[in-house]
């Protein structure tokens, strides 16, 4: 298997669950982290000398930066906290389906230098299990 090359990586980010026709390209973002993990439960009974666990409820994280677009209406303007957007991105450009996800805008961070770059960052609170991201047509 090919390794990704993260520069055809793309942030999609819309209001409503995306088809092939629908959602729109998160402008400026640069990068992505997209991240699953599982709580980890603690079964040990009264005994027992050693912990044993199991796995419990999957969870995703996702978050994104880059750089500042004032004028991205449907894209970075979805990114106040508290709104709820799915977002998904293209780890192989748009021609290859992948992965979406249903998530609350938890924080938006904006950075403005005076003698640099303007930049944003955006965390998600992922609501619902990650579905299909189809190929955009």
């Amino acid at each position: 298997m090919a390794e990704v090359a993260g520069k055809t990586n793309l942030v999609y980010i819309h209001t409503e669950v995306m088809t092939a026709s629908t959602g729109a390209k998160l402008l400026g973002a640069d990068n992505a982290s997209y991240k699953t993990l599982c709580n980890i439960l603690e079964i040990t009974q009264f005994g027992d000398t050693h912990k044993k666990r199991m796995g419990g409820l999957l969870d995703t994280e996702f978050s994104v930066s880059g750089n500042i677009y004032t004028g991205d209406a449907t894209g970075q303007a979805l990114l106040v906290p508290g709104n709820t957007v799915f977002v998904g991105c293209y780890p192989s450009g748009t021609a290859v389906a992948s992965m979406q996800v249903q998530a609350i805008v938890e924080s938006f961070e904006a950075t403005y230098p005076v003698d640099g770059k303007q930049t944003f960052t955006a965390a998600f609170s992922c609501i619902a299990a990650p579905v299909a991201l189809p190929a955009q047509s």
